[in-house]
């Protein structure tokens, strides 16, 4: 009896736990989509399961997108009063909410509740030790910084940034009411190309001339290859001027 009712307290668990993966694997789909990279990725050998910790740890340099923004943040919003309060007191209810919780869900686990849910209390475990790594990131002094200034070590180089605080300070204007936020879609990302309608009577010089002024500046990177906007736009009118080549050789050949 209590064999069965702990497989199904496990197999509601995991259920729980992949109900969850699921919803975030569309955000996440999502966001691949939104950002303009590749897609038909190949998947990672499950074997990359067998040490799972490590493989979903941070990687070096993402430790700057934890530590460097929270930090940068803070150091915009020092002299606007009302939000310096309220970064104040957020930071205190956090901190106190980490430790509050850690100290709870230890003591519970050292008494060996068999009512608690282990993989609630592992997601629980990563979302409170997020938390902590940027209280932490708050809590780093340089010596030499002051309120004018702020340098910290950017995490997988051997570089280090050195931010004039009142010089971005003068570079950010506080609004009195919120923007719109919306997520970037596949689109925005994507080259405008705009159609050369060939369906209507256009000679070839005619096309040659549209595409060009349509092309505009052939630029390049810094390596000489075409860069990616001037590559598709010459790519997709090389193959529709094809096309209106191949339908004037076809109505000549019908005369």
């Amino acid at each position: 009896m209590l064999k069965k009712a702990a497989n199904q307290s496990l197999k509601d668990q995991t259920q729980k736990l992949k109900e969850r993966l699921d919803k975030k694997l569309v955000e996440a789909e999502d966001l691949v989509k939104t950002t303009g990279m590749p897609g038909g990725i190949p998947q990672p050998p499950e074997a990359v399961l067998e040490n799972l910790i490590k493989e979903c740890d941070d990687h070096t340099f993402w430790l700057n997108f934890r530590k460097a923004a929270p930090m940068l943040f803070c150091g915009m919003v020092e002299h606007n009063a009302d939000i310096k309060q309220v970064r104040d007191l957020s930071f205190m209810e956090e901190l106190l909410k980490v430790r509050s919780m850690m100290g709870l869900m230890a003591n519970k686990l050292g008494q060996g509740d068999a009512s608690i849910d282990i993989i609630e209390y592992s997601m629980a475990t990563q979302m409170l030790e997020n938390k902590l790594a940027v209280l932490k990131s708050l809590n780093t002094t340089v010596e030499g910084d002051s309120d004018d200034r702020m340098t910290f070590n950017v995490q997988g180089t051997n570089k280090a940034v050195q931010i004039d605080l009142k010089k971005l300070r003068e570079a950010v204007t506080f609004l009195d009411n919120p923007v719109e936020e919306k997520q970037a879609s596949a689109e925005d990302h994507m080259t405008k190309v705009e159609e050369i309608d060939i369906s209507k009577d256009m000679s070839e010089e005619e096309f040659v001339e549209k595409a060009v002024a349509l092309i505009g500046e052939v630029k390049k990177n810094e390596n000489k290859t075409l860069h990616k906007d001037t590559f598709i736009k010459i790519f997709k009118y090389t193959g529709d001027f094809a096309k209106l080549r191949s339908k004037d050789l076809k109505t000549k050949a019908q005369e």
